[in-house]
Order: structure tokens, then sequence, then C-alpha cells
């Protein structure tokens, strides 16, 4: 088991190392709209709302025994309050990064509804949370 996940994060840093120095070689993709425009800061707004929420809501069942049921975040949050800390701001800060890169590479539906799937994600978080409190 420990082999697969050094293979695994060997696989991403080989990934992320290569697709770095195809950064010079991708032309600007034209914009149609500012990347801050009224539907992103609403969209991000909501999406902060609903990360703040959930982690809230997670600390709390965490600090009174509950147990953090989704498999990706269990080592992060179950570690205290700083893991859960970052756990929910590399979430947040990872879907503002996404939306950043289709928004530059002109995929404008995309760099919005990859924004609209994490506030359904943590929708459901907080929502799941609160259901068994």
């Amino acid at each position: 088991m420990r082999n697969k996940k050094w293979l695994l994060l060997l696989a991403v840093l080989s990934t992320c190392v290569i697709s770095h120095g195809q950064e010079r070689y991708l032309p600007d993709a034209p914009s149609h709209h500012k990347f801050w425009d009224r539907s992103n800061t609403a969209l991000f707004t909501i999406h902060a709302a609903m990360e703040a929420t959930d982690f809230g809501i997670t600390h709390q069942n965490l600090s009174n025994g509950g147990q953090e049921m989704n498999p990706v975040a269990k080592r992060l949050c179950e570690s205290g309050t700083a893991g859960q800390v970052v756990f929910f701001a590399g979430r947040t800060a990872g879907v503002l990064g996404l939306s950043y890169f289709f928004h530059k590479t002109g995929h404008h539906k995309w760099e919005r509804a990859i924004t609209a799937l994490a506030i359904s994600d943590s929708s459901y978080g907080v929502i799941y949370s609160f259901a068994h409190h």
C-alpha cells in the first residue's frame, strides 16, 4: 500500500514538472471577460462561505468525538485544527486556481462550472454534517 502511495505521488509530481515546462509554448488564449467579473466574484464568495461553514461544522463535530467520512480529508481533518485549515483552505485555493487556469485557456464555461461543482460539494458536506451532528 505504501508503494502505491509513493508511485501516485511521483506520478503527480512528474506531471506537474512536465506541465510547468510547457507554459512557454502555450499561446495566450483570448479572454472574453475579466476573471474577477460579477459572476465569478459571486461564485467565489459563495464557495468560500460554504467552505468556511463546512470547516466550522466539521471542526465542531470532530471536537465532539465525530469522525471524518471523506477519505481524502480524513488524515488532515483528524490531525487537528491546523490540518483542517490546510484542507479547507487548500480546497478553496485549488478551485480558484483551476478556475483561473480555465479562464486563461479560454474555457469560460468550465471556469464557472468547476466553481459551481465545488459549491455543490461543499453544500453536501455542510448538509451531511448538520444531519449527523
